[in-house]
């Protein structure tokens, strides 16, 4: 079954008690965190990307404090999902939210390499996450989808990080609908029609990423791109072959929309 992503524009929730039917999440974000390899810090993104795909009906009610606001109005609409943010950045938020209604319309489905069968447990959660922040492309099933390039039907007991590895070894990364190079704080969303490709990008860092190279499997001669913050922004060595699309965004703020055609 697709999921049909709708340009669904965030909203404020104000003064207003948390309705009762809504989810609450906290704020997408980016922390760092100690790595025991090296004497450096590796970002570990906070996204709510997982979440939204194994729930994609739902309400969800945001507790996005500052500028926050801003990331956390991009990811929701990224994903299509309907949500409320609670913040004291108003200013943010709107800024965000005039861009978002400046977006040309993309109601596609959502493009997926792996089918994920969700069994609603932590572990299973945990493993969507990691699969997310990898930009591991999936969607959520109740049964194993033939149709799909890879199936994930059982969570592995042990350390989760080496089977979302071994996941994306399966799969192979030549088949995958999605790449993103030169950094590790951006997630990507995928949604298309076969002719069409909407690239959503979101950047959880709070600071700007610069030269970001971005592969799309499939040849796509015809783009624009959208950044929010950057008027006029304009993708930077193009690339369309037979096999894939490539480009790289030369900077780019909380969110950035890429729309591909043939």
């Amino acid at each position: 079954m697709l999921l049909l992503v709708a340009a669904a524009l965030p909203a404020l929730l104000g003064n207003q008690p948390v309705p009762s039917d809504c989810i609450s999440l906290t704020a997408p974000k980016v922390n760092m965190r100690p790595n025991v390899a090296r004497a450096t810090s590796s970002p570990w993104v906070d996204s709510n990307a997982w979440r939204f795909l194994r729930n994609p009906g739902a309400k969800y009610c945001i507790d996005a404090p500052g500028k926050l606001s801003a990331l956390a109005a991009a990811e929701a609409f990224a994903y299509g999902v309907t949500a409320l943010v609670k913040t004291d950045g108003t200013e943010a938020f709107g800024r965000m939210l005039e861009f978002l209604k400046g977006l040309p319309p993309a109601d596609f489905p959502s493009l997926a390499n792996i089918a994920f069968v969700d069994d609603k447990t932590l572990a299973a959660g945990e493993m969507m996450n990691l699969l997310a922040r990898r930009n591991l492309l999936y969607r959520v099933v109740a049964v194993p989808d033939p149709k799909a390039q890879l199936n994930v039907t059982k969570i592995e007991p042990g350390d989760p990080s080496k089977q979302a590895y071994a996941i994306r070894q399966q799969l192979g990364d030549e088949k995958r609908l999605l790449r993103i190079y030169g950094t590790e704080v951006v997630i990507g969303h995928l949604t298309g029609d076969g002719s069409h490709i909407r690239v959503n990008l979101v950047n959880y860092s709070q600071r700007p990423v610069t030269g970001m190279r971005v592969r799309v499997l499939g040849s796509f001669p015809h783009s624009s791109v959208s950044v929010f913050g950057v008027p006029g922004a304009k993708l930077a060595d193009f690339q369309a072959d037979g096999e894939a699309t490539e480009f790289t965004i030369v900077e780019m703020n909380e969110y950035a929309v890429v729309d591909l055609a043939k």
